[in-house]
């Protein structure tokens, strides 16, 4: 008899996953975002609650349950762009009965576990990106990476050369005690009423705060570009699935050397 045949057969190694890494797989958002369902004590593993955010997961035996429906990971990612019209908010439901930018996107991906990357305020349009990939959004979401947003601005008056150099250099936002990151300014015409700005952060109002303190009024803000990713001819509140090369830009933006 062969030496082959006399060996016993390896039995496979447990797949052990830190559990927010592990909820992230199921679609439930970024792993910052899926510690919110373990904090509140809603995720319950072989029947007991979670309390642990350390807490790691046998992925071959081990029972996951968010409010006792069963968790499994994602077999196939999603990554969409958006079109997000004025007067939807960025979230996945409103106590208010707002419409949200989820009442736009079709049920085959709302099934899969598909949320916004970030977040653009109400009364903000464009360029929206979302995807099931957790991993992706917690990076793209992480101020390490520097991830640059481009928006087109319009304001009342116009722009003044000592407003974009401190622009340009970073501004002081007291609304949200920080200063910000240096921004590219261009104008999209000459009347210099119509501006692109291009941040490497994404701060909660940040573009309107950045305006308003130097005196002006915003009359418009569309987010146009997400890195690599341009809005280009996607109506508005429709959807596009990303181009292969187009997720390979992106993820190649946040990968770690």
């Amino acid at each position: 008899m062969s030496r082959n045949r006399n060996r016993k057969k390896k039995s496979k190694p447990p797949m052990k996953l830190r559990l927010n890494k592990y909820l992230s797989q199921c679609g439930l958002g970024s792993r910052r975002k899926v510690e919110e369902f373990i904090n509140s004590r809603r995720i319950t593993l072989n029947g007991a609650t979670v309390t642990e955010l350390g807490t790691t997961v046998d992925t071959e035996k081990d029972s996951v349950r968010l409010d006792s429906k069963p968790l499994v990971p994602i077999s196939h990612k999603y990554y969409l762009i958006l079109n997000k019209p004025k007067g939807y908010i960025t979230t996945t439901d409103d106590v208010h009965g707002r419409p949200t930018v989820m009442d736009l996107v079709p049920q085959k991906y709302k099934r899969q576990g598909v949320l916004p990357v970030g977040r653009l305020d109400k009364d903000t349009e464009g360029l929206l990106l979302l995807t099931n990939d957790g991993d992706l959004a917690h990076k793209l979401n992480h101020p390490n990476y520097k991830v640059t947003k481009e928006y087109y601005v319009e304001i009342e008056r116009p722009l003044e050369d000592s407003d974009i150099k401190k622009i340009e250099d970073g501004i002081y936002l007291f609304q949200l005690g920080l200063k910000t990151r240096p921004a590219a300014v261009q104008f999209a015409d000459n009347t210099r009423l119509h501006i692109l700005i291009t941040v490497q952060e994404g701060k909660k109002r940040q573009i309107r705060y950045t305006f308003k303190n130097l005196g002006y009024k915003v009359i418009k803000l569309k987010r146009t570009a997400y890195g690599p990713l341009k809005l280009g001819s996607v109506n508005r509140g429709s959807i596009r699935v990303l181009k292969s090369v187009e997720t390979r830009m992106l993820k190649s933006m946040v990968t770690d050397r």
